[in-house]
């Protein structure tokens, strides 16, 4: 009994063993992929047809407790900068008011397992203000950084790109692929979305700016 009892209380140190092993292949991985997804941004700010601009973020864990960060669990990036809507507000004195979306977000970060979860943000603006938050969808769990290769950091960002269209004012009236299908994590964000503007309707017979 106290050997069963023994083997149990064992588990914890092949945990923490496996915890540290997957944290430090993340450490590994994550440079490869920061350089490679550098190359695809690079490709798409000199060859995509809108020019809203692809950067690449590298971020580490922070403590506002004490102001420090983890240099043990970075998380890398993807992301896209803010597209002009081509909608302005004009009042009575030629003040003007225009807006712009936010790009979308791909991240691949670690858990607390050492594990690496890639979550896609949405594109989202205040245009809409009656809106909730934008959701965010989980792309991919993998559970051994090290089995993350470039061709599947490919994929995921293809993936993530063509669900983010879908959550962008460019995109949000068309119906996606795969739209009604629960299995796909970025389903949400592609069913068609008709949302009125979120302001006041001003009521007048004068003629618009």
């Amino acid at each position: 009994m106290l050997n069963d009892i023994l083997r149990i209380a064992d588990l914890y140190d092949a945990g923490l063993k496996h915890v540290q092993s997957r944290r430090d292949q993340w450490l590994k991985k994550h440079e490869e992929l920061r350089d490679h997804l550098k190359e695809v941004a690079t490709y798409l700010n000199a060859n995509a047809a809108y020019k809203q601009g692809f950067f690449i973020d590298t971020m580490h864990a922070f403590n506002e407790d004490n102001g420090g960060t983890c240099a043990e669990m970075p998380s890398i990036t993807f992301r896209t900068g803010s597209m002009p809507m081509h909608i302005s507000f004009k009042n009575g004195i030629g003040e003007q008011k225009e807006y712009n979306e936010d790009g979308f977000r791909i991240t691949f970060t670690p858990t607390i397992t050492g594990q690496l979860i890639v979550l896609l943000f949405p594109h989202g603006s205040d245009i809409n203000k009656a809106a909730a938050e934008p959701q965010y969808a989980t792309l991919s769990v993998i559970d051994e950084p090290e089995q993350l290769t470039m061709d599947i950091a490919d994929q995921i960002i293809e993936k993530g790109m063509q669900g983010a269209y879908y959550s962008s004012f460019t995109g949000m009236g068309e119906t996606g692929p795969g739209a009604g299908d629960q299995n796909d994590p970025a389903a949400m964000l592609k069913a068609p979305k008709h949302n009125p503007i979120g302001f006041k309707r001003y009521e007048t017979t004068e003629q618009a700016n």
